[in-house]
């Protein structure tokens, strides 16, 4: 087996039209495109581990995950350009560095913020259609 290097991926995306972030039977998560484009570079299965777990239609800014590939494949520095070159345009690797073995993307996590939005409002503005829960009327409290 050839020598691997871990990679810490920081990954954003627009979740509509995605299946969440974990891996699905059907193939259209995040997750399963990240591998599928590491797979397409390295030229075999590369597992892809995140930080946590997001439902259908979900983004995320900044998610955490990691990756272990081949050490003389690329340096880690050019893997963010590689993969986005291999990415939908709605997923994208922000940041990538080499990390010890023994980080993990979900188990070294120090914490994790979740942000929801939901607007109130009779009609969604056409800048905000998939970017918020939309409900006609107002809350109560």
């Amino acid at each position: 087996m050839p020598d691997l290097q871990r990679l810490k991926l920081i990954v954003s995306y627009d979740g509509s039209g995605f299946a969440g972030w974990q891996s699905q039977s059907r193939g259209d998560t995040i997750q399963d495109a990240i591998e599928r484009a590491a797979a397409k570079i390295c030229g075999c299965r590369i597992a892809v581990h995140g930080a946590g777990r997001t439902d259908a239609g979900v983004h995320a800014l900044g998610q955490c995950a990691h990756m272990d590939v081949p050490a003389m494949k690329l340096p880690s520095h050019r893997w963010p350009s590689a993969l986005n070159a291999h990415l939908p345009p709605k997923i994208r690797i922000e940041k990538m560095t080499r990390v010890p073995a023994t980080f993990h993307a979900r188990f070294s996590a120090r914490g994790k913020t979740y942000r929801y939005r939901i607007l109130t409002t009779p009609v969604l503005s056409p800048f905000e259609i998939g970017r918020a829960w939309h409900l006609r009327s107002e809350l109560e409290s």
